[in-house]
């Protein structure tokens, strides 16, 4: 039986591995919310985690190399339905 990360989807991470996923550091994520790049966490009490879905939305909406920031849409339409 395969273990069990390998079955269940990740759907929500820290902002420790969100930054290790965009290969940055934690800094500069926080910086990319801060500037609309990315969305904001959810917050369940104390902890913040980053839904994978709305992560992934934000860098769909990133320009390519070579695109110009307003090419591709407004930052911050995120939500996952």
């Amino acid at each position: 039986m395969p273990p069990l990360a390998t079955i269940v989807p990740r759907m929500a991470m820290s902002l420790d591995k969100v930054a290790i996923a965009l290969d940055v550091s934690p800094n500069s994520v926080l910086k990319m919310v801060e500037e609309g790049l990315l969305p904001r966490p959810r917050v369940w009490g104390r902890r913040k985690l980053w839904r994978v879905v709305e992560i992934d939305a934000a860098l769909a909406e990133w320009p390519t190399d070579g695109e110009q920031q307003g090419e591709v849409g407004e930052p911050g339409r995120w939500d996952a339905d």
